[in-house]
């Protein structure tokens, strides 16, 4: 009798650790899809920047207007915000 009660518990505790395997290894899929996505995102940042560091470059005078100008906006917003 002892035997037939324990059997449903033992079943029960195979199916909570399987459950329990079954979660970790999505769990384990998921940070794997998100450490590839993350180094595709890095690699797409990079390419960008590259790319902006060669424009700039070879137009030196319009990357000194655009900062400039990009601080003039920048001025203009705080003191709008700092004045509320």
């Amino acid at each position: 009798m002892a035997d037939e009660q324990n059997d449903p518990q033992e079943r029960e505790e195979s199916t909570t650790e399987e459950k329990k395997r079954a979660k970790i290894r999505n769990y384990e899929k998921l940070i794997d899809r998100l450490k590839s996505e993350r180094e595709e995102l890095q690699d797409e940042i990079n390419r960008d920047y590259r790319e902006a560091r060669r424009y700039v470059r070879s137009h030196p005078e319009e990357g000194v207007l655009f900062a400039f100008v990009g601080g003039i906006a920048l001025g203009y917003v705080v003191s709008k915000l700092g004045r509320k």
